[in-house]
């Protein structure tokens, strides 16, 4: 045998000894539940989405059975033609309000459903609460699951759910890291989209490869795995950073606590504000009521006052609710209703000494609701809203300092 033949056939043998460990790895990965569900796709407007009719076991924060139904969100499979006798309502958030950390059930929007069943205002109708929710969503996301899911689903009702920890940098194509997603930016004084995703035909199809990499569990432990160890890096050695900056655990900011003292940031709550403002105005001109509710960070809601006190000295602020109060600030110029969540959370933590964020397997007070925080904030919001519901919205004109995607 040549030289040649012998390299050729090494390789051969080599790369066929790799696919062999691929797929040993594969199914030692899936079988050992270690993988954990594969939920996601590419989306080519959102940059992805839950992937109908995926399911499977989550183990990693809390412990629950997820199931995307086939219209490709949590909760039951519903008719996209709305039964008689229906009041549905639509909920758009991001991985708080996709829960997959707790049965269905559990959720704050199984929980908003049957509470909301006890309305007086709709005594004789029955209540859907339809979750929308994807991990990782900012606003821009949430208003183009609006625009291009929700309303075949003829809602009445459509509730952004705003998670302050994190909504806000998402929705900055200047602060967010992955730009995997659709942005928004304004040019000549008009919101329009921006950013790569919308501007790269290139930079959508590395989007797509890096989502459909997700399928195996091999190549999804190595991502992992690699984020863990820059995440070890640059623990060990971190930059320096602007003492205003504090981060309580990963992936939340806060920044949010104050007003913004860049321009970045400043930048980040005017796209955040127009994007509301901008899903508010296509909620009322499809003749549904629109309800805005932000939900609460961990710190915000932890049973210690003395901890929550440290950390205000440390950010210099007098309270942990500027996000909140913002939000609610802007629905009173727009015309919306508001609730936020989170300082009656707070005194429900306070009062029952009970951690209504993080699970056994990860930590009190961090991380994402538990059952009992659902719990609490899905009959919060319902008795919130049950006053409001069945009354006709009101109509606003489209504003033409923004433009639809």
């Amino acid at each position: 045998m040549s030289r040649s033949r012998r390299i050729a056939a090494n390789l051969g043998l080599a790369l066929f000894g790799v696919v062999i460990a691929l797929f040993l790895g594969e199914v030692v990965l899936r079988l050992s539940g270690f993988a954990g569900p594969d939920l996601y796709n590419y989306d080519s407007w959102r940059g992805w989405g839950l992937r109908a009719g995926a399911a499977g076991w989550q183990h990693q924060e809390g412990n629950a059975f997820v199931r995307v139904n086939r219209h490709g969100f949590r909760g039951p499979d519903v008719t996209l033609a709305k039964p008689p006798g229906v009041f549905r309502i639509a909920v758009l958030g991001d991985s708080f309000t996709e829960a997959q950390q707790v049965d269905y059930v559990r959720t704050f929007c199984a929980v908003m459903q049957r509470s909301l069943g006890q309305c007086e205002a709709m005594r004789g109708r029955k209540v859907q609460v339809l979750d929308f929710g994807v991990d990782s969503y900012g606003t821009a996301q949430e208003y183009l699951t609006l625009e291009h899911d929700v309303w075949q689903f003829s809602p009445d009702a459509v509730v952004l759910a705003v998670f302050t920890g994190n909504d806000i940098r998402n929705n900055s194509v200047v602060l967010e890291g992955d730009k995997c997603r659709p942005f928004y930016v304004f040019r000549d004084g008009k919101l329009v989209p921006g950013g790569p995703f919308d501007d790269s035909t290139m930079f959508r199809l590395n989007c797509m490869a890096r989502f459909e990499s997700r399928r195996s569990a091999v190549l999804d432990l190595i991502g992992s795995l690699h984020g863990y160890i820059m995440d070890i890096k640059r623990r060990l050695h971190p930059r320096p950073k602007p003492t205003h900056i504090v981060r309580t655990e990963r992936g939340l900011d806060s920044t949010i606590y104050s007003e913004p003292r860049d321009q970045a940031w400043r930048d980040a709550w005017a796209v955040t504000e127009a994007e509301i403002e901008m899903t508010h105005r296509e909620v009322a001109e499809h003749g549904a009521q629109f309800f805005a509710v932000t939900l609460a960070n961990p710190m915000q809601d932890i049973p210690d006052p003395e901890l929550r006190a440290r950390y205000m000295k440390q950010l210099g602020v007098t309270n942990l609710f500027y996000p909140d109060f913002r939000i609610k600030a802007l629905g009173e110029r727009d015309d919306f209703p508001v609730l936020n969540v989170a300082p009656a959370l707070q005194q429900y933590a306070d009062a029952h000494h009970v951690f209504l964020h993080g699970f056994p397997n990860t930590k009190l007070g961090s991380g994402h609701w538990n059952a009992e925080g659902h719990r609490v904030a899905g009959h919060l919001i319902a008795d919130w809203m049950c006053p409001y519901l069945g009354l006709r919205p009101a109509r606003h004109p489209a504003n033409p300092a923004t433009a639809a995607h």
